[in-house]
């Protein structure tokens, strides 16, 4: 029996394996700004999820905002080169699209709610093809950062589901506060940017170490997934 109606995804670590494109900009980022040996890609793969200025704030405390603004600022413009480029490598993860292909046949309601700007989510919705599996697509710069529960409240009230009858699904504790905090029930995913330990530590409702595995979080068979 179909135990949800509605899945949000997280995008960056969830949906696409986009860690070495990020961390790739953000070190060009951090060089121009003479900070390139303070951050190693551990480090931004612990704030992947958050928006650009708390990612900054949390990856360089002890600097000041003014700074924090300037390593955005050129993260956006090595970020949008590279992408211009096609030198980021963004795949998507193994069995993202048999499962968005089986949810949807299935008349699943699915949605985005990511850490990502509204412009860098179209363009990895484009690079992918999938502007059409989602009816409803929250970032970063149109609500509070995770894991404020706003992207999840709105995708509640735009697509009409209870919480009852919503699972978030991601790779970080932001992705999993952030449903925890709109009341939803939560799935993390063990491949993305942040260790079990740290996924552990915010009590996700259930796991999985592939995404062919949600369907049956679901309560759904989608066959020919494994």
């Amino acid at each position: 029996m179909r135990t949800f109606d509605l899945v949000i995804f997280d995008c960056d670590g969830t949906l696409v394996d986009s860690l070495a494109g990020i961390a790739a900009a953000a070190r060009l980022a951090l060089a121009d700004c003479g900070l390139d040996a303070q951050v190693d890609t551990a480090a931004v793969a612990g704030v992947v999820g958050l928006n650009l200025d708390q990612a900054m704030a949390s990856l360089l405390p002890d600097h000041d905002p003014n700074l924090h603004a300037r390593v955005v600022d050129r993260y956006r413009h090595h970020y949008q080169r590279l992408a211009d480029a096609r030198e980021l490598d963004n795949p998507l993860f193994p069995g993202v699209r048999g499962v968005l292909n089986g949810l949807q046949a299935a008349g699943m309601t699915l949605a985005v709610a990511t850490g990502k700007s509204r412009r860098g989510l179209e363009r990895t919705l484009n690079d992918h093809n999938l502007h059409g599996f989602f009816q409803a697509l929250k970032t970063a710069d149109q609500a509070p950062s995770k894991p404020h529960p706003a992207m999840v409240l709105e995708i509640l009230a735009e697509t009409g589901h209870p919480p009852a009858r919503a699972l978030m699904v991601g790779d970080t504790d932001f992705d999993i506060l952030m449903g925890r905090n709109a009341g939803v029930t939560t799935c993390a995913v063990t491949y993305g940017c942040h260790a079990r330990e740290r996924l552990a530590a915010a009590r996700p409702d259930h796991w999985i170490d592939h995404m062919a595995e949600l369907p049956g979080v679901l309560g759904l068979e989608v066959p020919g997934l494994l």
